[in-house]
């Protein structure tokens, strides 16, 4: 399915999961604006945020963007903030594997957890996250969905391709035609407006 009337914004560092997804999406012709926090010129301080997001559907962050130095923590905190104004719902990616500090990445965005709307992770994310709240790796999703509030938590199993989706209506599971979780955060961000968030349009976006 076509992607043309979705319109995600994103900043980060050049080769992170975001641009990858960013570039996944733009394939499936999706209007996307990309923000490259590590060029020179970068001044999160003269964006007009209001107008970036403007009719947006998704802000889409990683995870690793709040536990490197404070000009990107700052920078992401700002759009998170203005995308809420703006009726665009924060997408965060767990990328476990980037250099950052874990702990204050975390904490950054538990203090955030409730303006964000989708998080996606593989099972490494989930094992990370697991650790650091001292939970069990099957309780991530659903304490992320019922304590956190995120409308879908997305965590995918690279190696078996098995998904485990927890949203408003309940988990679904299975295995996914999709290669990577960068493919497969794409297809859910690109679907998941036109999904209703049924359970059907839940599985669907997932490749399930």
């Amino acid at each position: 399915m076509g992607a043309s009337h979705i319109k995600v914004v994103s900043l980060g560092l050049e080769g992170g999961i975001a641009k990858g997804v960013i570039e996944d999406l733009e394939s499936m012709g999706a209007s996307c604006t990309w923000m490259d926090t590590g060029e020179s010129g970068f001044d999160r301080t003269i964006i007009d945020w209001r107008s970036e997001l403007s009719g947006a559907h998704w802000l889409l962050l990683e995870m690793s963007s709040f536990g490197k130095e404070e000009s990107l923590a700052s920078a992401v905190g700002a759009a998170m903030v203005f995308a809420e104004l703006e009726g665009a719902k924060t997408a965060l990616v767990v990328d476990e594997k980037s250099m950052m500090d874990s702990e204050k990445a975390w904490g950054s965005v538990v203090e955030r957890i409730r303006q964000i709307g989708f998080i996606s992770m593989s099972v490494d994310g989930q094992a990370k996250i697991a650790s650091m709240e001292q939970v069990s790796h099957s309780e991530v999703g659903e304490l992320l969905r019922l304590r956190g509030l995120v409308s879908v938590v997305a965590i995918m199993d690279e190696q078996s391709k098995l998904m485990e989706i927890h949203h408003n209506l309940g988990t679904e599971t299975g295995s996914t035609t999709i290669e990577n979780l960068k493919s497969m955060t794409a297809s859910m961000l690109a679907e998941l407006p036109s999904s209703k968030y049924s359970s059907e349009g839940v599985r669907s976006s997932a490749g399930i």
